[in-house]
């Protein structure tokens, strides 16, 4: 198109452009947007991991975002809404279900936590210690107020932590008849050292029936021959706890 004023052709103007294209990102999140010295992994390297931050940390476990959200923004946003006690609890499909995160970034972030457990010793440290009768009893409390037998098993490790805890069966309101292979099948699947059975009276008596005595010694016995020891069996009602240990009657 020429000038009327000079009469020289006059370069084109560019079409107007609305919006982003496709999968161009406007996002100024990335690491390879900040200043060198900012950039998680050469803050590592020159100053150590202990200065950088949760979220540079986990921005460096999952090593690329996506092409709506960088890797920085997804770092942050877990963080802020799990916190670090959080983040260590989640499972696979928690992580699956992130935002931003696909199987391989998922299953990264389960192992990093499981070998932060393994190395130093904090697997399961917030599960409760089960040392005592007493102990035990805090965590069936509620059985006492059940208007039908509840048979619980109390799965433990090798420091008396609390691994695992089902209600192995619900009978009638004065029995309860189970198989020990029902009993012992979550301690396999477990790894249970040993574990601690509890049922309720919901009559309120708290001393042990012939029944009781004779299935505990059964499921002693089954448990022996799989290496799984019996601790105790403890009896629920309103006024308290009876152990058949401290009874002496296993």
């Amino acid at each position: 198109m020429k000038c009327p004023v000079c009469g020289e052709t006059a370069a084109p103007l560019p079409a107007p452009v609305w919006g982003t294209p496709e999968g161009a990102s406007t996002d100024k999140g990335s690491p390879r947007d900040l200043p060198a010295a900012l950039r998680p992994r050469e803050k590592l390297y020159a100053r150590g991991p202990a200065a950088l931050t949760q979220g540079e940390l986990l921005c460096l476990i999952l090593g690329t975002g996506t092409r709506r959200e960088p890797v920085t923004r997804i770092a942050t946003r877990l963080v802020r809404r799990h916190g670090l006690a959080g983040l260590r609890k989640l499972g696979t499909r928690e992580w699956r279900a992130e935002r931003g995160l696909g199987r391989v970034s998922a299953a990264r972030l389960c192992a990093v936590f499981e070998l932060g457990r393994r190395a130093y010793g904090q697997e399961r440290d917030d599960r409760p210690r089960v040392s005592s009768p007493k102990e035990a009893h805090r965590q069936v409390r509620h059985l006492a107020r059940a208007r039908k037998e509840h048979l619980v098993g109390l799965y433990l490790d090798a420091q008396n932590r609390l691994v695992h805890q089902e209600t192995v069966s619900i009978g009638s309101l004065n029995t309860t008849r189970t198989h020990p292979r029902e009993i012992l099948h979550p301690a396999v699947l477990t790894m249970a050292l040993g574990f601690i059975l509890v049922h309720n009276h919901p009559s309120g008596c708290l001393d042990p029936s012939a029944e009781d005595i004779e299935f505990t010694q059964t499921i002693r016995r089954a448990g022996e021959l799989m290496g799984i020891e019996l601790y105790d069996h403890l009896i629920v009602a309103r006024g308290g706890y009876t152990s058949l240990r401290e009874r002496g009657v296993m």
